[in-house]
């Protein structure tokens, strides 16, 4: 038997102590202040800290973190870090990739790109391998599909 509590049982003490709970209206210059501060915060946005995420190894020296899903466009925004000297094996997507070079650079095929560049792969194209020799960090805009199958 395990005495730690779950996830789901925190969930279910705290709708039950909110159950029980009156509720209270904050005094008017603290209701001002909290109305202040969510006016100031755009209406259905999220925040991924850095420290926040799961990086994912897809290959040796290589590594991936799902920032978002925008289930409008079906696609996935990703951050990539490859390491000084790994690879990314050849690949094709079923839809397009944009890619911006955060940091570093890295070679996709014969195509040299630096920090700073961006590239577009179109929906059904195939790219060769992806070299790092320096090491790089990429913002990726890619088909949902594609973020899944890999």
């Amino acid at each position: 038997m395990n005495d730690t509590l779950e996830r789901d049982d925190l969930q279910l003490l705290g709708n039950f102590f909110a159950a029980g709970l009156e509720p209270v209206a904050p005094p008017p210059a603290l209701k001002a202040l909290i109305m202040t501060a969510v006016r100031g915060i755009p209406q259905d946005s999220t925040i991924l800290r850095a420290h926040e995420g799961r990086w994912t190894k897809i290959e040796d020296g290589v590594r991936v973190k799902t920032l978002s899903f925008d289930r409008e466009r079906n696609t996935a925004t990703l951050l990539m870090v490859l390491e000084p000297g790994s690879t990314l094996a050849e690949h094709s997507h079923h839809g397009a990739e944009q890619t911006f070079v955060v940091s570093g650079s890295c070679r996709i095929g014969s195509l040299s790109l630096r920090a700073g560049d961006f590239h577009t792969a179109g929906a059904g194209s195939h790219h060769g391998t992806v070299v790092s020799d320096e090491g790089c960090e990429l913002l990726l805009v890619v088909d949902k599909d594609d973020c899944l199958a890999a």
